[in-house]
C-alpha cells in the first residue's frame, strides 16, 4: 500500500467520524422538544406515583438543563479520539474501580438495558461496519484502539450528555430510556451512511442490491423467532383439542375435501370490482368440511383465514398485489395444513416465494401497472404454482429458482440503464447549472399565467393539476418558444378550454359545443403528457377525474331546476354550505426543467438561490439530515397533485449534493438537489420509503398474535 492508499484512507475514516458525529449531535440538540413532550405526557397519564414523580421531575430538568446536554456530547465525542491509544476492550479505556451506591447501581443497569435495545437496532449496519473496520486495509488507517464507530462508545458520550440534564436517578433512567426509543429508530440510519460510504471506497462492498431481501439475518434470532411461533401454535393446538373443537384422533381425511371446495372456490370468476377481495379460506374454515378436521389443521385454517383477512384489509397494499396474492389462497392453506412448519420457518420454500413476491411489490407502491415486466413474471409464476402445487415443495423451490434468475437478469438491464443515466447526468450537472436561472425565469412566468387563468369557482382537482402537471407543460414551452410563442399560447388556451369543460352547462348548445371540442382537449392534455413524461398511471387518474366532473357539468341543467323547484316549495331556502377556501398560493417555488439523455427523459428539480425562499420553502436542518442518510437503493415516493410516483435512488454525486432517482417502470427520471428533495420531504409532496418485513411475514406474526391472545 502506497503511503497516499493510506492518506486517503485517513481522510474517508476521518470524513466519516466527522459526518456521524456532527449528525448525532445535531439530532441530539433537536431531541428536546420532544423529550419534554412525552415527559409531560407520562406525567399526565400515569398511574404509578414513582413514575408521575420521576416523569415530572425529568420534564423540569429538561426545561432548565437540555441546553447543557448538546455541549457535553460534543466534547466527550471529541474526547473518544484522546482516548483512542489507551489500553482497552476495544469498546473504550476501562473503568476505574469505585465503589457506588444503590442509586448509581439503578443507573447503571438502565443504561445497560437501552445500550442492549440500540445493538439489537442497529445490528443490521453494525455488523458489516465491524467487519470493514477489522479489514486490514482499512484498520492500517486508523488508530489502535480507535472506538469511533463502536455504538457502546458513542453511547458512554449520550451517558455523559444525560448526566449534564439530571441527577435524580428515577428522572435520570427515564431520560436515558426515553432517548434510547428516539435513538432506536436514528442510529442505524447514521451507521447506514458509514457504511455506504466504504462501500463507495470498494471496503469489502457488499453484494449489488437487490428486489430480493439481501439483509443477513441472524441464526439465533431466527431460531429464537421460530421457537416463538412454535410454541403458541402449541398452545392454539391445545385450545383447540381441550375446547372439543375437533377430534384429536381425526385422521385428517376430510382435507381432501377442504382441499377440493377450495379450487372449485379458486377457479369461480373474480369479482367486477378490482379493490374486492373474497376470502376464501375463511369461508371454507365456516363450512362443513372443516368441522371434522386434527386440532393442527384447524388452527392452521384459523391462520390463514385471519393471514388473508390482515392482507385484504391492509390500506398499505395496492389492489393488484392483493389481487396477485389472493389467487394463492388454497396453495398457501395446503402448504400450511401439510407441513405447520410453514408458520415458523422463514426459510421454508413456499415462504421465500411469497416473501419474494412482496419484496418486488416496492417497486410499485400503491399503484401497479400490469404491463410492467415484474409484474407480468409474478403473475405467471403464481398462476404456474397454483396449477402444479399438490404436496411437492419442489414446485416452489423451481418457482424461487425461476424467480432469482429473472431478478438477476432484470437487475444486470436495469444496472446498465442505471450507469447510462447516471454519466448523462454527470456529465450535464454544470449545464444544469448554468440554465436554472433561464429556468426560474420560465417557472415565473408559467406560474403567472396559470394564475392569471384560475377563478374562485374552478374545482380543487383541476386547479391542483394546472398548478402541477400542466404548469410543467406551460414552462417547458415557454423555455423553447418564449411566452408569447405559439405552442406556448396554446398550452394557455388549453388550459381555459379544460376549465370550461368542468363549468356547469345550463343550455343545450354548451353541450353540444363541448362535444365537439372534447377530443380535441383530450388530444392537446395527451401531447402535454408527454412532454413532461407523466406516467400512465398519472394520466389515467386525472382522466377518470375529468370524466367525473365532466359528467357533473353536463348534470348542471337538472341540477339547476331541481334546486329551484325545491326553492319554490319552501318558504325559507337553506343557505349553501361555504365552500373550504383553498391554499391558492403556487406552493414552494421548485426550478423544473425536462430533457432526453441516452433515449430517457430526465426531470431536474432545484431550488431557486438569491434568497428568493420564504420560511415554509427553505429546508429544515432535520429533513436535510434526512437526505444525507439517504443510500443508493432507497425508495422515495414523489407526490404531485395527489399521485404517487415511486422511483430509487440510483445514483449520488460526490458532494452529494444532486440525486438520481429512477425505476424502470417509468419513462422518466428524477435528478433533484439536496435542498430541494428536503423542502418536498418538508411540504410532504415527497415522502421516503421506510423499510418493512415482507407483506406475508406481516401477516402471519399478526395473525398468530391475534389468535393467541384470544385462547
Amino acid at each position: 500500500m502506497t503511503e497516499k492508499d493510506a492518506s486517503t484512507l485517513a481522510q474517508l475514516v476521518a470524513g466519516c467520524r466527522g459526518q456521524m458525529e456532527s449528525d448525532l449531535c445535531e439530532l441530539f440538540e433537536e431531541l428536546g422538544p420532544a423529550l419534554i413532550r412525552e415527559a409531560s405526557e407520562r406525567d399526565n397519564a400515569g398511574q404509578d406515583p414513582n413514575n408521575r414523580a420521576a416523569a415530572a421531575g425529568l420534564k423540569l430538568a429538561l426545561q432548565a438543563h437540555w441546553g447543557k446536554a448538546t455541549p457535553a456530547l460534543t466534547a466527550s465525542l471529541a474526547g473518544r479520539s484522546r482516548q483512542a491509544a489507551k489500553p482497552g476492550d476495544g469498546y473504550g479505556a476501562a473503568q476505574e474501580l469505585k465503589i457506588v451506591n444503590d442509586a448509581e447501581v439503578s443507573l447503571q443497569l438502565a443504561a445497560r438495558e437501552v445500550l442492549e435495545r440500540l445493538t439489537t437496532a442497529c445490528r443490521e449496519e453494525t455488523n458489516p461496519l465491524e467487519r470493514r473496520i477489522s479489514y486490514l486495509v482499512l484498520r492500517s488507517a486508523m488508530t489502535p484502539g480507535d472506538t469511533t464507530f463502536k455504538l457502546a462508545s458513542l453511547w458512554s458520550c449520550i451517558e455523559t450528555a444525560c448526566a449534564e440534564v439530571t441527577d435524580d436517578t428515577a428522572a435520570g433512567i427515564l431520560l436515558l430510556q426515553l432517548v434510547g426509543e428516539r435513538l432506536a429508530a436514528e442510529l442505524p440510519r447514521l451507521y447506514r451512511v458509514v457504511n455506504e460510504a466504504l462501500i463507495d471506497a470498494d471496503i469489502l462492498p457488499r453484494l449489488k442490491r437487490s428486489y430480493r431481501e439481501m439483509t443477513l439475518v441472524d441464526p439465533q434470532e431466527l431460531a429464537a423467532e421460530s421457537a416463538k411461533v412454535s410454541s403458541a401454535l402449541d398452545r392454539l393446538v391445545q385450545a383447540r383439542s381441550k375446547d372439543g373443537a375437533a377430534t384429536a384422533t381425526g385422521t385428517g381425511g376430510s382435507s381432501l375435501e377442504l382441499f377440493d371446495s377450495m379450487k372449485t372456490l379458486q377457479a369461480a370468476p373474480a369479482p367486477a370490482d378490482p379493490g374486492t377481495h373474497t376470502n376464501l379460506v375463511r369461508m371454507v374454515r365456516d363450512s362443513a368440511a372443516a368441522r371434522d378436521v386434527r386440532p393442527q389443521d384447524a388452527v392452521s385454517l384459523d391462520i390463514v383465514a385471519e393471514l388473508f383477512d390482515q392482507i385484504f384489509n391492509d390500506p398499505n397494499i395496492a389492489n393488484g398485489m392483493k389481487g396477485l396474492v389472493a389467487r394463492l389462497q388454497s396453495t398457501v392453506l395446503k402448504a400450511a395444513m401439510l407441513n405447520q412448519r410453514f408458520f415458523a420457518d422463514r426459510s421454508h420454500p413456499a415462504r421465500r416465494f411469497l416473501d419474494g413476491i412482496s419484496t418486488i411489490a416496492i417497486r410499485w407502491g400503491k399503484v401497479i401497472n400490469v404491463d410492467d415486466p415484474f409484474f407480468v413474471k409474478l403473475l405467471e409464476l403464481v398462476n404456474k404454482v397454483q396449477v402444479t402445487y399438490s404436496c411437492d415443495v419442489g414446485v416452489f423451490e423451481a418457482a424461487n429458482a425461476e424467480l432469482d434468475a429473472f431478478l438477476a437478469e432484470r437487475e444486470k438491464i436495469e444496472e446498465q440503464q442505471d450507469r447510462e443515466l447516471a454519466e448523462a447526468v454527470r456529465a450535464r450537472e454544470e449545464e444544469i447549472r448554468l440554465a436554472r436561472a433561464a429556468q426560474m425565469r420560465a417557472q415565473r412566468a408559467a406560474n403567472q399565467c396559470i394564475t392569471r387563468l384560475l377563478a374562485p369557482n374552478v374545482p380543487g382537482k383541476i386547479e391542483d393539476f394546472l398548478r402541477s402537471y400542466w404548469r410543467d407543460v406551460v414552462q417547458g414551452r415557454i423555455s423553447r418558444a418564449g411566452e408569447d410563442g405559439a405552442p406556448t399560447v396554446e398550452a394557455l388556451q388549453t388550459a381555459v378550454a379544460l376549465i370550461w369543460a368542468v363549468t356547469p352547462k345550463h343550455h343545450p348548445s354548451e353541450r353540444k359545443r363541448h362535444a365537439a371540442a372534447l377530443p380535441g382537449l383530450l388530444k392537446k392534455l395527451n401531447t402535454g403528457f408527454d412532454e413532461i413524461g407523466a406516467a400512465p398511471a398519472e394520466r389515467k387518474s386525472f382522466m377518470d377525474t375529468l370524466v367525473d366532473l365532466q359528467l357533473a357539468a353536463l348534470r348542471a341543467e337538472d341540477e339547476k331546476g331541481a334546486a329551484k323547484a325545491k326553492s319554490t316549495s319552501t318558504s325559507t331556502p337553506a343557505p349553501a354550505p361555504a365552500e373550504k377556501p383553498r391554499d391558492r398560493s403556487a406552493g414552494p417555488t421548485l426550478q423544473v426543467s425536462h430533457a432526453t439523455d441516452q433515449g430517457v427523459r430526465v426531470q431536474d428539480i432545484s431550488l431557486p438561490g438569491g434568497g428568493e425562499l420564504d420560511a415554509e420553502s427553505t429546508p429544515d436542518r432535520a429533513d436535510l439530515r434526512r437526505v444525507r442518510q439517504l443510500v443508493r437503493g432507497d425508495w422515495v415516493d414523489f407526490i404531485t397533485a395527489g399521485q404517487n410516483r415511486r422511483e430509487r435512488l440510483t445514483w449520488i454525486n460526490n458532494s452529494r449534493t444532486l440525486f438520481l432517482f429512477s425505476n424502470s417502470a417509468s419513462s422518466c427520471a428524477i435528478s433533484i438537489s439536496a435542498d430541494a428533495l428536503a423542502v418536498r420531504l418538508r411540504n410532504q409532496s415527497a415522502r421516503i420509503v421506510l423499510p418493512d418485513r415482507p407483506m406475508f411475514e406481516r401477516a402471519i406474526h399478526g395473525a398468530i398474535r391475534l389468535l393467541d391472545r384470544l385462547v
